[in-house]
């Protein structure tokens, strides 16, 4: 995670990075994660399908 340092801190997304504040300050992240398509055919996610039914 990176944390803002300047004058203007932002809250909110702009592409695929999401600013947000915490107790720790203001921080952003870029987005992540497996889309819905991945756990549907990964092998990896067998469990979870069959969880899911």
């Amino acid at each position: 995670m990176a944390r803002q340092n300047g004058i203007i801190k932002l809250k909110g997304t702009i592409g695929d990075i999401t600013f947000y504040k915490t107790k720790d300050g203001h921080l952003a992240r870029e987005k992540g994660g497996i889309d819905a398509k991945g756990i549907a055919t990964d092998p990896a996610f067998q469990r979870t399908r069959e969880n899911g039914a």
